[in-house]
Formats: C-alpha cells, sequence, structure tokens
C-alpha cells in the first residue's frame, strides 16, 4: 500500500486523531519544542504510534515542502466512509461537492462546511491519493476530521437519502431559484454544490427539491 507523508502541526495531529486512517510513524524535528509538539507527543503514546525525533536535515530529505514546522507523520491513504455506517445527527446537513478537482478548492470546500457545521460529505468515486498530503493541508485537517464517501452511483446515494426524509438542496441558478435566505434549512439536508467548469451533473439536477441561489 502507498505511504503519504503529511507535513505540518495541523496535518499530523488530524492524523493521529482521527481514525481515518493508519499511520506508522511520527518524525519531530530534535531542536523544536513547542505546545503542539507537546500535544503530538502525548497523543502518540496514547494512541501507540511510534514517535522519533530526528535531525533536522533528515526529516527535511523526507518532507516534500518546507513548511513542514518540524513535524511530519507517515501514513496510509485515506478509508472512506459508506453511508449506511454513518451516525449522523436527528436532523443532518450534509454536503455533495461535485466537479471540484483542484485539491487546493475541494480543501478550502470541505473547511468551509465544517466550519459551518456539516456532518458528512459526499464525492463522487475517484481516487484522490495522489492529492491528500495537499487536501490535508487546504483543508486545515478537516479531510480526515469529517465522514467522507465516495459514491460511484450518485443516482442510487440521492434516492437513498431522499428516502431517509433528506432534502437534496442545489446551489443552482434557474428561473426557479430562490434566494437561501428564504428556504428553510432547518430540516434534514444535503446541500450540492458544484465546480465552476461544469457545475452539478443531471443527475443532481434532476434530483434536486430545492434550487437557491446567493442574490447579489
Amino acid at each position: 500500500m502507498e505511504e503519504l507523508c503529511f507535513e505540518g502541526a495541523l496535518s499530523v495531529k488530524s492524523v493521529i486523531n482521527h481514525r481515518a486512517r493508519t499511520v506508522r510513524e511520527v518524525w519531530i524535528d530534535k531542536s523544536k519544542d513547542s505546545k503542539d509538539i507537546d500535544y503530538i507527543v502525548n497523543r502518540c503514546k496514547a494512541r501507540h504510534i511510534a514517535l522519533q525525533r530526528v535531525d533536522a536535515e533528515q526529516l527535511a530529505k523526507k518532507a516534500k515542502g518546507k513548511t513542514h514546522g518540524g513535524i511530519i507523520a507517515f501514513a496510509s491513504p485515506r478509508v472512506y466512509d459508506r453511508l449506511e455506517a454513518l451516525h449522523l445527527p436527528e436532523v443532518p446537513f450534509l454536503a455533495l461537492i461535485e466537479g471540484v478537482e483542484d485539491p487546493f478548492n475541494l480543501g478550502y470546500c470541505i473547511r468551509t462546511l465544517r466550519a459551518a457545521g456539516c456532518d458528512g460529505i459526499i464525492l463522487a468515486k475517484r481516487d484522490w491519493t495522489s492529492a491528500e498530503e495537499t487536501l490535508m493541508k487546504s483543508s486545515a485537517g478537516t479531510f480526515d476530521e469529517l465522514p467522507i464517501l465516495q459514491s460511484d452511483d450518485l443516482q442510487a446515494t440521492l434516492e437513498q437519502l431522499k428516502q431517509q426524509g433528506i432534502q437534496i438542496i442545489s446551489a443552482l441558478r434557474t428561473p426557479f431559484s430562490k434566494p437561501m435566505t428564504s428556504v428553510d434549512l432547518t430540516q434534514g439536508l444535503l446541500l450540492c454544490i458544484g465546480g465552476e467548469l461544469r457545475g452539478l451533473s443531471r443527475v443532481v439536477v434532476n434530483a434536486t427539491d430545492v434550487s437557491i441561489v446567493i442574490p447579489y
């Protein structure tokens, strides 16, 4: 299995705190000391994760960037969640992100949705392994914190959610779209967001219960 290298305190804390992947080892620059490092050391001990204090030069050879701050973690690719295995609240707020292919933009979407209280994210099935290190940084660690599902059949996934009473709300400009502030968002919902190039697919558009826009 391919091994990834996650860099920086935020990414490493997320990797060791959430069980979305297997963590093999954490390296910390032996010349560094901080509250973040103390926290990471204690969490590694609690979770029985191997940890080494290494020379800065040794760490720099393994790191892919220069913003690691003396902290890196070696871990497996992420394990994605299954819809039927999610423990959702009584009134879930889910999001579907479609057509956002740049890992920086996708990471920004994920961290924004997390800040808005999102309970889980659905993506169309794709191998994101080569982009996960970037996704972890751009999402400020929330890529591992939030449940993320990959669907290879969006139509079936949307139908399953509808059967659970979840409303499909799409950010979509049509003659019938409603201003976001006029729609009841207090019920269980799936917010569908499309990339700026292609927007939402026909499958998602056809399944939409309410289309919303941000008036400007």
